[in-house]
């Protein structure tokens, strides 16, 4: 009998973007496109841990303050991650930086301007990644 083929990944966008507030992925997904970057939004934590473990996304835009799964344990719960940008209204504990340890690449406070949240994305994927 051969072997059984390993399921491959594909990349399926630039930026997944995850945050509670419906109006908030909206408006990041929409300056992001407008720069050119793919997009993929989820509504909470559980949703993101679905997308995370069916597809690659270039970097993960998240919000850390989420009902059902917050953001600290989403990292958590995943072995291997792309960058990930945090995004908050709220400062984060000493214990919440010190669990999410080098896999947050920046931290940003909302609300976030178009010219920070496309720099910071930029950023995140890399000198010369992204559109």
């Amino acid at each position: 009998m051969g072997a059984v083929p390993s399921r491959t990944r594909t990349r399926r966008a630039d930026v997944l973007i995850v945050d509670d507030e419906a109006d908030v992925r909206r408006s990041m997904s929409e300056i992001l496109q407008a720069s050119g970057f793919s997009v993929v939004e989820a509504e909470d934590g559980d949703v993101a841990l679905g997308l995370l473990r069916e597809s690659d996304y270039g970097m993960v835009l998240l919000d850390i303050r989420m009902p059902k799964l917050d953001g600290v344990s989403l990292i958590e719960a995943l072995r291997e991650l792309p960058p990930v940008i945090v995004h908050s209204a709220f400062s984060l504990s000493s214990e919440e930086r010190a669990r999410l340890g080098s896999k947050v690449v920046e931290y940003l406070r909302k609300p976030v301007s178009p010219h920070q949240l496309v720099s910071a994305v930029q950023g995140a994927l890399g000198a010369g990644a992204g559109p």
